[in-house]
């Protein structure tokens, strides 16, 4: 199987990749084989990630002539993991799970199975009314029967309490006391039936449990690591079948696998003639000859290079990542020194590849290294970076991101499952304070494994990789890190490139230099990603794939967007500036005005503008317009203004007893419940959000911060509205009294204050802007009927945090752009998750969003969200939707201006749990 290409260095045989990618579920599980590029999987005739690499590797020419097709292994889903079974059935998959473990549960299942089946054969159809009752029963029953895979693993027993506790309280005696209350807890004792391995590790109580049951006690409390877990036993299965132990129907060595690769890779691609990126091959059987292959010389160098260094390999990257500041510390410090060299390397090998070992601890204190990774308590990241990969402001931590292009050996497979299968620690743990378990990811099990069992040079890196991701791919582990992979990807091909030609298509007395960008023109990409690439190019900027479509569309239909985009930095700032004067002239003039007709796409702004708002004449007075004085007071230097707003409900008939002190608060009559709510603004915020607008976008945290929240948004008022109407419409006590509320991104309060004056027992209002929440506890404050219910606390939804307990969470016009979105969207997971675990009844949710930005319904986007509808859908319970309500004449700031204005609004609300 050698290359017919004459012109190709290696003349060697052909290389056969291993992917791992989730197979579509009307396809077999099993290792297959897909040739067939235009074959749609999913029949939607969207091309799958599985057939996207299918394509590269067996239509580009120069990949033709050097691979052959790909071979999957399947994946994992992620929510087959909340099942009891499929999370078993898939760490047997990966050669976790001892094989007597094993048979016990096959049998446990196969009984109980089999029992449902002979009973179901028992129903005769035809039969009495009341026969076919008990069938429909019986059948109803078997549909929620729990079979217990363990039967046959362990018994459980109990066991008396003990209930002689000491009731002495000095201090000599209080550490007694609380353990003699903790065990009093511990009425349950598991007795294993079948033998566990001595070398077991973890505590006292794991080690009594057979592996298997362990492994599930701890796998079913993960929350966001569930997909984690799913990607380390993806690829557990992979280095399985890389081995020569997997589910492979060709065993022969003829047909070995090179390299195990994540279906997000890209290979590196010979340019053609004329700068053109050949993605099908020519119909000319000589044509796949006339190109050699980049990703094929690269590997084969790696492996000459790797081969004739003293040390034994025992796991070789071929693609690999890592932070900005990391990764120059590597090619500027680390590779220079500690690059492995033999009198054996030729001088031109050792120029096209150099191999290192994986650097550690160690490698960095040589530089007197001990900073670790930037934590979001010591500093906010920008906007531009809130989507990128973990900040850095010095090297150090994970030094090496990454295990989609690898190949590891036998014996360090067959030790990394050694240890696995006797310490379920190495893969899920979990610390004293943390309420559940976490996945630890694979790429930091498995190199970190192979060092300490084969020494610190066991692990082979290239500088000059082979595969890179894919262009804003979509990550399904690591979404918010999109955009700093990309970053990564660009300064690591820079660095690599530094003093020699950038390929075999650059000659090497060529001038031209290397951009941060040049890496995609050498890359293998879909014609979407090549848009995305190009758009990248012009603008700077990276958008997520799923937009690229409307931003070409909308580029080519907009008559000053190619302008903009080539423009520099200053001429763009100038633009900004311009487009602010003439919008705020427009707005001064009244009148019907769509604000969003004067906002073209190509501005690509996170900035929430009344962008569904239409504009009501300031003469048309309403029961939402201003009807009360505006004060002015100061918050030290800051001028603010107070805005009372009448929240409103309309359609009741009556009022209840829990009503009448809300009569006294101005609640109107004829089936009305109204309440004042004042809360405080800005004074003339325009001139803040004109300087946020106008500044670059890497110094607006640092110089301004969120501006967005210093006034009252429409969303408020709906989230208000909604808690009215569960307050009032309850038939028993209001859900709202004496209950614990969290908003998140609470702003100037309106929703936090409703839910006070409607009798919480709490409210923490939440915010990441300390002149937000100033104006917040400010509005709180001055409101006698208020008193100390509500708590104005910084909170920063992107950090590690957990979410405060409440019994009510409100996030209102909080989705000013995808990522922030998205987070929101984790959170309402979280709160969800952890009312289910703790045992509370369900956590009450409103979400509302007025501005509807494109990119910010998390509902679609975030797996964990369309798991949990999927497990409420199951169990017929209610499912989290989006629902749209219109406000009337609202009047709020104009942002850009200095006067109040009046419009309309369509906004859409979630409410789940009420």
């Amino acid at each position: 199987m050698s290359c017919a290409n004459p012109k190709c260095d290696t003349r060697r045989r052909k290389l056969r990749p291993l992917v791992i990618s989730l197979v579509p579920r009307n396809q077999n599980n099993d290792l297959s084989s897909s040739t067939d590029p235009t074959s749609s999987s999913n029949g939607s005739g969207e091309e799958s990630r599985r057939e996207q690499i299918t394509r590269m590797f067996t239509t580009h020419p120069s990949l033709v002539a050097h691979f052959e097709p790909p071979i999957f292994s399947p994946g994992v889903p992620s929510r087959e993991l909340r099942n009891r079974l499929k999370c078993l059935e898939h760490a047997n998959r990966a050669g976790l799970i001892p094989e007597v473990e094993w048979e016990a549960i096959c049998r446990a299942v196969s009984e109980q199975t089999s029992h449902d089946s002979v009973d179901a054969s028992k129903a005769v159809p035809g039969g009495s009314q009341e026969q076919e009752d008990k069938a429909t029963e019986g059948k109803q029953e078997r549909k929620h029967k729990t079979i217990d895979p363990f039967r046959y693993l362990a018994t459980t027993s109990k066991i008396q309490p003990n209930v002689h506790v000491t009731t002495d309280t000095t201090s000599t005696n209080k550490n007694e006391n609380k353990s003699s209350k903790k065990n009093r807890w511990l009425e349950y004792q598991t007795t294993s039936l079948v033998p566990i391995s001595p070398q077991r590790q973890g505590s006292d109580e794991d080690r009594s449990l057979p592996y298997s049951m362990e492994f599930w006690r701890k796998a079913k409390t993960l929350n966001r690591d569930r997909s984690v877990l799913a990607c380390t036993l993806a690829h557990l299965m992979a280095m399985k079948t890389l081995v020569g132990e997997g589910e492979s129907d060709t065993p022969d060595d003829d047909c070995r696998f090179d390299f195990i690769l994540e279906d997000n890779v890209r290979a590196f691609a010979d340019i053609g003639d004329a700068g053109e990126y050949p993605e099908e091959a020519s119909t000319n059987g000589n044509h796949q000859t006339e190109l050699s292959s980049e990703c094929a010389d690269r590997i084969w160098d790696i492996i000459d290079a790797s081969n004739s260094v003293p040390s034994e390999c025992h796991m070789r990257y071929y693609g690999w990542l890592g932070s900005l500041p990391n990764l120059s510390w590597i090619y500027e410090n680390h590779v220079p020194r500690s690059e492995f060299r033999a009198a054996s390397l030729q001088n031109d090998l050792a120029r096209k590849c150099r191999i290192f070992p994986f650097p550690t601890n160690g490698d960095f204190e040589l530089d007197s290294i001990t900073a670790t990774s930037k934590t979001k308590e010591q500093g906010e990241q920008t906007n531009g970076e809130a989507s990128s990969a973990p900040h850095f402001t010095t090297p150090g931590g994970t030094a090496v991101w990454g295990t989609f292009a690898y190949t590891v050996s036998s014996a360090a497979y067959h030790s990394l499952i050694n240890q696995l299968q006797n310490d379920v620690g190495a893969m899920l743990w979990k610390g004293k304070r943390m309420r559940a378990y976490q996945a630890k990811p694979v790429d930091k099990i498995l190199p970190r494994h192979v060092l300490s069992k084969f020494g610190q040079e066991s692990v082979h890196i290239p500088d000059r990789v082979a595969f890179v991701r894919g262009a804003m791919l979509g990550s399904l582990l690591h979404p918010q890190w999109e955009e700093g992979f990309c970053r990564s990807t660009e300064r690591q091909y820079k660095l690599s490139c530094r003093g020699e030609a950038v390929s075999s298509s650059v000659p090497q007395n060529s001038s031209e230099s290397t951009n941060d960008s040049d890496v995609w023109d050498h890359v293998w990409l879909t014609n979407e990603e090549r848009q995305i690439v190009n758009h990248r190019k012009k603008s700077g900027r990276w958008v997520q794939k799923g937009d690229i479509a409307k931003i070409m569309q909308e580029v080519s239909n907009s008559y000053w967007s190619g302008g903009f985009v080539k423009s520099s930095r200053g001429l763009e700032r100038v633009i900004r500036l311009v487009t602010i004067a003439v919008m705020t002239s427009f707005l001064s003039l009244g009148g019907d005005l769509y604000l969003h007709a004067l906002l073209p796409s190509v501005f690509a702004f996170n900035i929430p503008i009344h962008n569904r708002c239409k504009r009501r004449n300031p003469m048309h007075m309403s029961s939402r317009a201003p009807e009360y004085e505006r004060k002015r007071d100061k918050l030290g230097k800051v001028p603010i203004i107070s805005r009372t707003i009448p929240v409103e409900i309309n359609g009741l008939t009556g009022l209840s007893v829990k009503g009448e002190a809300e009569r006294a608060n101005g609640s109107a009559g004829n089936g009305i419940k109204r309440l004042d709510v004042t809360v405080w603004e800005m004074d003339k915020p325009s001139d803040l959000i004109q300087e946020w607008w106008s500044i670059d976008e890497s110094e607006r945290n640092a110089r301004v911060g969120d501006p967005f929240g210093v006034v009252m948004w429409p969303g408020s008022i709906l989230a208000s509205e909604e808690l009215m109407r569960q307050h009032y419409s309850s038939p028993d006590e209001s859900p709202i009294t004496n209950a614990e509320v969290l908003v998140l991104g609470a702003g100037t309060g309106v929703e936090a204050q409703t839910a006070a004056l409607l009798g919480a027992k709490t409210v923490i209002a939440t915010d990441i802007n300390p002149l937000t929440l100033k104006l917040l506890e400010h509005g709180a404050k001055v409101d006698d009927r208020i008193g100390n219910t509500v708590e104005a606390k910084f909170f920063d939804l992107f950090s590690d945090q957990a979410l405060p307990a409440c019994d009510i969470l409100i996030a209102a016009d909080v989705l000013y752009n995808s990522d922030l979105a998205k987070q929101v969207g984790r959170r309402l997971h979280e709160a969800i998750v952890q009312s289910f675990e703790e045992g509370r009844p369900p956590v009450k949710v409103i979400i509302t969003d007025s501005q509807q930005f494109h990119g910010t319904n998390f509902l679609e986007e975030l797996a964990e969200l369309l798991e949990l509808n999927e497990l409420f859908e199951q169990n017929n319970w209610e499912q989290l939707k989006w629902e749209t309500q219109k406000l009337e004449n609202v009047c709020g700031s104009g942002v850009l201006i200095d006067e109040d204005q009046i419009y309309d609004v369509d906004v859409r609300v979630v409410r789940w749990g009420w």
